[in-house]
């Protein structure tokens, strides 16, 4: 019986071996028959010559010129190894916002938060002034700002650029508070995720087929802060709040009234809390259907779902319904665009009053209200468990909702408190002197 033949080890590019194989090296009658390759790193292909008939030779060179790319870089790479031809100029900041919004399948609010992270970056590490101006929409400021950013040539934004912004940016936010500095490196590391989205691998291909893309790009590498913990520390007293919220909303401000029940008890966000409509309520049945419309799409997939309600919520809603029968929104509130790149929100006075209300009430978190959701949440969980407390809030999956809450297991302590007590409180003292045990009695009569 045959022995199988020996598989076959991989050689890498930066191997003359790999070069050697068929088709790897190609000659060009341009060159006298000279040899050539082509090397493709980070979506970038570019031909070199070999000038020399001699394979051998030729692969060698070849496998050096892949390990200068690889290591030094395309630019690097191409003044050592093509000196007499022009530089290529890489795309500007504009060009590839540009060719990734033609590109992209996100949606529009998406990709405006993705792009405007990837700005900031620049902006910063190009030292372009950041004006008020720039976040008012259809001011000149923001025109102005955006000119600027987008002509910032991709090549300038190394991976060691944004490493120095990372670092820069914690420091000047932080300024030595360590709850400061936390939140400086949450806000980075969702920057970086957001502006590194731009440059996702399923885009690099078709971006670089119309685009001179640099090398390293601008993320390669780039590492993120340790993750940061999420857990919810619960702040505020809910009965309080709850309290307030009935003898001070529900007579005096309706609305606030109802966005606070949506809050709170439904444990929507802002957003579907804003959207929603009164048909997406079962009052039979007693539950909240959360669902597209043509004005609002969830966060994920995983939202839409249906939210069961407390009977006294239904029976709340129920009589903000029979008020205004011919309303369609649950919120009073204005027209929406809903092409707009942008998040708005139909009751957006509401919302001011409902927020400053709240930390009026000692809610200082920086989204009050979403708060609220965090809140119920944590309840459902204490209450019911983790499971539960998932499928309420309707997150894709467990671990983001273990990310957040504790799923309840007990009390569980080292249980060595009592060494630290006097032995007075919890010990009975034997008094040896007085009380005769079998054995001493025995040593006595031995004794007489």
């Amino acid at each position: 019986m045959s022995e199988e033949a020996p598989t076959k080890k991989a050689v890498g590019k930066a191997d003359s071996r790999y070069w050697q194989q068929a088709g790897k090296l190609m000659t060009d009658a341009r060159w006298g028959g000279a040899y050539y390759c082509k090397i493709q790193v980070n979506g970038r292909r570019e031909s070199f010559p070999l000038r020399t008939t001699n394979k051998s030779a030729a692969a060698s060179k070849a496998a050096k010129i892949y390990g200068d790319v690889s290591a030094l870089g395309w630019d690097a790479a191409l003044a050592k190894h093509k000196p007499n031809e022009a530089p290529v100029k890489t795309a500007t900041v504009g060009e590839l916002i540009r060719t990734v919004q033609c590109l992209a399948d996100v949606r529009a609010g998406t990709m405006a938060g993705n792009v405007g992270a990837f700005r900031r970056i620049v902006a910063h590490i190009s030292s372009i002034e950041t004006t008020k101006g720039r976040t008012v929409r259809n001011d000149d400021g923001r025109k102005v700002w955006h000119t600027q950013v987008d002509a910032v040539p991709l090549a300038k934004i190394t991976p060691a650029a944004i490493e120095a912004w990372k670092l820069s940016y914690v420091a000047s936010r932080g300024n030595g508070d360590e709850i400061k500095t936390r939140a400086a490196r949450i806000t980075v590391n969702s920057t970086i995720r957001c502006a590194k989205s731009l440059f996702a691998k399923d885009l690099l291909k078709p971006i670089s087929a119309s685009l001179q893309l640099p090398s390293p790009l601008p993320f390669e590498g780039v590492k993120l802060f340790p993750r940061q913990s999420m857990r919810y520390n619960r702040k505020i007293d809910a009965k309080a709040i709850l309290a307030a919220v009935r003898d001070e909303l529900q007579p005096n401000d309706p609305e606030a009234f109802k966005a606070a029940v949506l809050c709170l008890f439904v444990g929507l966000r802002r957003n579907e809390a804003d959207k929603l409509r009164w048909r997406s309520i079962d009052f039979a049945r007693g539950f909240i259907q959360v669902e597209t419309q043509t004005d609002f799409a969830p966060k994920a997939e995983t939202s839409l779902a249906a939210v069961e309600i407390d009977a006294e919520i239904v029976n709340i809603l129920r009589a903000f319904r029979e008020a205004a029968p011919n309303a369609d929104y649950v919120l009073d509130g204005t027209a929406v665009n809903p092409k707009a790149n942008y998040r708005t929100y139909r009751a957006k006075t509401t919302w001011a009053r409902f927020i400053a209300w709240l930390r009026g009430h000692g809610v200082d978190a920086q989204k009050p209200n979403h708060e609220l959701r965090k809140e119920a949440g944590s309840i459902i969980c204490e209450n019911h468990g983790l499971f539960a407390a998932s499928r309420f809030l309707r997150h894709a999956d467990l671990s983001t909702t273990a990310q957040h809450y504790v799923d309840p297991r007990g009390r569980v302590t080292v249980g060595l408190g009592s060494l630290l007590t006097s032995p007075a409180q919890n010990i009975i003292a034997a008094d040896f002197k007085t009380r005769k045990t079998p054995a001493n009695s025995k040593k006595k009569a031995r004794t007489a």
